[in-house]
């Protein structure tokens, strides 16, 4: 068994937007105030009960892909980071960092999921939000990429490669030249083939092309790394065509 009293003070107590926790079964259990204003619902305790599926917002229509993010906590026991690129009823658009951590019982089993979120939109987040709209969508990853949401962190890339690796290969695979990966990563040229060639052997290809697709194959077009969260570069993207 879980604390559930613990949790539902950690949960009330918390300093972010909105949180809350859930069963292995998807079904929320508490979730603050905020949350139940986002997801359509006027007071939390209309939440306990309730899948994703459940909610009376736009909430619903993602809701494969939250019990997707939730399995692969369940089943990595890791916890995750999410960037969420939202609508809002103004017509522009709220981002958000969502984390989620498995909670364990007293035997250690996983006994359900944590979630908690920070609003993070900002200039540099509204410059990101552009750029990876206008990336067309391909591969199995289309779910992902049409809710606006994005694993963060080269810790859900599965072969190891280094934070400036994973930044040139984030461009790379949105067939980007390495002229635009220098100029927003403020390296050379030369460097970025540098790093391209890593990235080959490290993923045993032989071309640039094969990285690219094999790349996107392994569903890496929802991941981005930490590094475009910096507002300089983000706001170059746009400028850099």
């Amino acid at each position: 068994m879980i604390n559930e009293m613990a949790l539902r003070k950690m949960v009330d107590e918390s300093s972010c937007c909105f949180a809350g926790y859930k069963g292995t079964d998807y079904i929320f259990h508490h979730a603050n105030a905020e949350y139940a204003k986002i997801v359509g619902l006027k007071h939390p305790c209309e939440v306990v009960g309730r899948t994703a599926y459940d909610m009376p917002s736009r909430t619903a229509e993602c809701a494969a892909l939250f019990h997707a993010q939730d399995d692969k906590v369940i089943n990595t026991r890791k916890a995750i980071n999410v960037l969420g690129i939202h609508p809002d009823a103004d017509g522009g658009f709220r981002a958000y960092k969502h984390f989620k951590e498995p909670l364990r019982d007293e035997a250690k089993n996983i006994a359900g999921i944590f979630f908690s979120s920070n609003n993070i939109t900002s200039r540099a987040t509204y410059e990101l939000s552009i750029f990876l709209q206008k990336m067309p969508i391909a591969t199995g990853g289309k779910l992902l990429l049409d809710s606006g949401c994005y694993l963060i962190g080269r810790d859900h890339v599965e072969v190891n490669i280094t934070q400036r690796e994973h930044e040139v290969l984030f461009y790379s695979i949105r067939r980007k030249q390495a002229k635009f990966i220098a100029s927003v990563l403020n390296i050379t040229p030369r460097t970025v083939y540098k790093y391209t060639e890593s990235l080959r052997r490290k993923f045993d290809v032989r071309t640039s092309s094969e990285l690219k697709d094999k790349a996107r194959e392994m569903g890496l077009l929802d991941v981005i790394p930490l590094g475009v969260f910096n507002e300089s570069i983000s706001i170059s993207l746009n400028q850099n065509k």
